[in-house]
């Protein structure tokens, strides 16, 4: 995505600069060219705070809207991402705002990482937060709050990442489970979240799945896929009598196994309605093995 200020509005500070620099020539043959620079320099550089003021807003409109559709848990974030992400749709219950580095952070589940909070904690950030980004738009990333270390969490991530490599594979070798090469390779790699996983199991266990897709990685590498696109159930497009008992199990689950999108819908590069099951991010770790 490209930022910066809109075409309509380039042209308008264009025409400004052209003007301006007409009039001062009209006024006398002793008006230098040093003297147009001088009355036409202000506007520019007011041209360029504009577009960087307009540029970080719009990151922080992007990155609130990322995390209000995929992040479910204690967000925190300066008191201007803040109004952001309430303006999103987060539940202002479930945001922590950090104003000094002094705010106790691991009390977070994800950390909107802005220049602001990268300024207020500075290295402090780096023995707490993930290595990989949750999500990344232009300088903002979202991040992971790691109570128990890096680490720590190091460790756990890798020994989920066999977990999930176990159980990929496993999934692979279900008489009712086919899927496409691409999820194929990522379900033998370990690179689904391990709630996905689950779910595929228990749902395979009744119907006869063909997984097209799976989505919603991380910015960086080793962040598992969340969700999951089903062209075949049964031998049939999903439909609204196809997925009524998918979804009546799916809401059963508890509360961390609960997905937050379970509907029918329609890619642009497909031709029939497909499943889409969505988990919330941060993926748990662990979950497998408990």
């Amino acid at each position: 995505m490209r930022f910066g200020v809109p075409p309509g509005r380039q042209v308008r500070v264009a025409a400004g600069l052209s003007l301006a620099a007409a009039g001062v020539l009209v006024a006398g043959a002793f008006v230098n060219s040093r003297a147009v620079r001088e009355v036409a320099s202000p506007q520019v550089e007011r041209s360029r705070e504009l577009r960087e003021v307009e540029v970080a807003d719009l990151s922080r409109g992007d990155a609130a809207r990322w995390v209000g559709a995929q992040v479910r848990g204690i967000v925190g974030c300066d008191p201007p991402m803040c109004a952001e992400l309430a303006g999103a749709g987060v539940d202002p219950g479930t945001l922590l705002p950090l104003r000094s580095a002094a705010d106790e952070i691991l009390n977070a589940d994800v950390v909107v990482v802005t220049p602001a909070v990268r300024a207020m904690f500075g290295a402090g950030l780096d023995p707490v937060l993930a290595p990989g980004a949750l999500a990344r738009v232009a300088g903002i990333e979202v991040r992971r709050v790691t109570p128990e270390g890096v680490r720590r969490f190091a460790r756990d991530l890798a020994r989920d990442a066999a977990d999930r490599r176990r159980a990929g594979r496993e999934l692979l070798g279900h008489p009712r489970l086919a899927a496409a090469p691409d999820a194929t390779r990522q379900l033998a790699a370990g690179e689904v979240d391990a709630r996905l996983l689950s779910a595929l199991a228990a749902i395979a266990a009744t119907h006869r799945l063909y997984v097209r897709a799976f989505g919603d990685a991380g910015a960086d590498p080793g962040v598992p896929l969340r969700s999951v696109e089903i062209s075949s159930i049964d031998d049939h497009k999903p439909s609204k009598t196809k997925i009524s008992g998918i979804i009546r199990f799916l809401d059963a689950q508890e509360s961390r196994f609960h997905p937050i999108e379970v509907k029918l819908a329609q890619p642009s590069d497909v031709a029939s309605t497909i499943l889409r099951i969505r988990y919330s991010a941060p993926s748990p770790t662990g979950s497998l093995s408990s």
